[in-house]
């Protein structure tokens, strides 16, 4: 495996992850936090060089690529002063706060010929693999239909951090419910594109944020299906469920259970599929940062490309604006 220099920006809890990984890889790594408390912790325990300035990180040719683990409202900033270096980018999901700017970002890097891959991990997880594999092979036929729900307290995300000063419970920072945007992502992966849909949100907690904590959507398929979508910042305990169906059978994965249920209608029996061992949730980063390195060595298509990010997105702010009516897409 080629080593690469890749310069991490924003050294906080998927920063780490995302060094820990690269370096792990045996990739050539370096960091730009702005935070001193922050840059010196990482600096003493990873024994990386880290940067206060991204403008001095910058300065020169030093980096193949660039991984943007920034809040939301700063990831095309930072992504686009790294792509006119013509760094290859690795931005966290989403790839902004807004679709305002993300044309600029990617007339640029296609001028520069970088590669970009939005990060969307669980594409990597072994059990969501196997769903994209059982529904493209047709295993259940056509998808008629499908229930997403995904949900934890904000409070217990990181409850090392003060969970008010992270950028989920903060507009300023581009947070909400809806920006975290993984659910979304996967539905069209698994199914393809979004006619249209309704959206209620709000905040509807006693939580000290400013965002929304609680979204639900109905979406109408370019397919013909239909669909619902609950995300949440107020679940007890963490809960991320799938459960689709189509005209031959079904298929379920949650999350606590570490299986994929499979029923077929021809058979009338339930096939289960577990997870290998104690999967370890990193595996999927780690296995993310494999498919960057490919992306920056061998040219390798995104799992999630650029274009993919701007659209997913853009139904966000679609979303936002529903208030309970239908809008098309």
């Amino acid at each position: 495996m080629k080593k690469n220099r890749i310069l991490i920006i924003g050294g906080g809890s998927i920063g780490k992850r995302h060094l820990k990984n690269f370096l792990s890889l045996k990739q050539d790594c370096a960091v730009c936090e702005t935070d001193v408390k922050r840059a010196e912790e990482i600096r003493r325990k990873y024994s990386v060089i880290v940067y206060g300035d991204p403008n001095e990180a910058l300065r020169g040719q030093k980096y193949d690529a660039a991984v943007i683990a920034t809040p939301n409202r700063y990831h095309l900033t930072d992504a686009i002063r790294a792509a006119k270096k013509g760094l290859n980018l690795l931005i966290e999901k989403p790839v902004s706060h807004e679709t305002r700017g993300i044309d600029k970002l990617i007339k640029i890097s296609e001028k520069n010929k970088c590669g970009i891959l939005v990060g969307y991990n669980w594409k990597f997880h072994p059990s969501f693999k196997r769903i994209k594999g059982l529904l493209d092979s047709g295993a259940i036929g056509k998808v008629l239909s499908f229930n997403v729900i995904s949900g934890q307290y904000l409070p217990d995300w990181h409850p090392w951090e003060d969970y008010r000063k992270g950028y989920s419970a903060n507009k300023r920072l581009g947070g909400g419910i809806l920006l975290d945007s993984h659910e979304l992502a996967y539905i069209k992966w698994f199914m393809g594109g979004i006619k249209s849909l309704v959206c209620v949100n709000g905040k509807y907690s006693s939580l000290d944020i400013d965002t929304e904590d609680i979204a639900e959507l109905i979406l109408n398929m370019k397919s013909g299906a239909v669909g619902t979508l609950h995300v949440d910042y107020v679940q007890h305990p963490y809960r991320r469920s799938y459960y689709i169906y189509g005209e031959k059978g079904t298929v379920e994965w949650d999350f606590s259970q570490r299986r994929i249920s499979v029923y077929k209608y021809k058979t009338k029996k339930w096939e289960h599929i577990k997870e290998p061992g104690k999967y370890d949730l990193n595996r999927m980063y780690v296995e993310e940062a494999r498919h960057f390195i490919d992306v920056i060595g061998k040219g390798k298509k995104p799992a999630t490309g650029i274009e993919e990010g701007r659209e997913l997105v853009r139904i966000i702010e679609k979303a936002k604006k529903s208030k309970g009516r239908t809008v098309k897409l």
